[in-house]
């Protein structure tokens, strides 16, 4: 991570998420958006307890996109001991989890300014099969 280069971040300590195993930027936001995904049947690392408090804590250029039934080992290509399920299948989690990220990760990269509805207009709210909330830039 680039904290020790950047003069925005005070401090970046995943003890400040408490108990659970989340990271928390505290002191001033890095000028970075940022995107989380999450699955709406993890048992392993709930939306609730993870995903949605990062997002709660940045104020703006961040969006939660969750994946309506996905499931903590459906981010993986395959399932091992201890794995849960959740009520979409592998595949189709991954190609929204691929699709998502890699829309949201070319518009903010520059790459491709085309996909802005992707990733913060109706095209994105509407997805089928994902939660969209968003903090747009102000």
């Amino acid at each position: 991570m680039t904290a020790s280069r950047d003069v925005t971040f005070q401090r970046f300590s995943p003890e400040d998420a408490g108990p659970h195993p989340v990271a928390f930027v505290t002191g001033t936001e890095p000028p970075i958006p940022v995107q989380y995904v999450g699955g709406s049947a993890d048992s392993i690392a709930g939306v609730a307890e993870h995903q949605r408090k990062m997002y709660d804590a940045k104020p703006s250029a961040t969006q939660l996109r969750v994946i309506t039934g996905g499931f903590h080992c459906g981010f993986e290509d395959s399932s091992g001991f201890g794995c849960d399920s959740g009520t979409i299948t592998r595949a189709a989690q991954l190609r929204l989890t691929y699709g998502v990220t890699t829309a949201w990760l070319l518009y903010t990269l520059g790459v491709d300014p085309s996909l802005y509805d992707q990733v913060w207009g109706s095209a994105a709210q509407n997805l089928a099969g994902v939660v969209y909330s968003a903090k747009p830039a102000v």
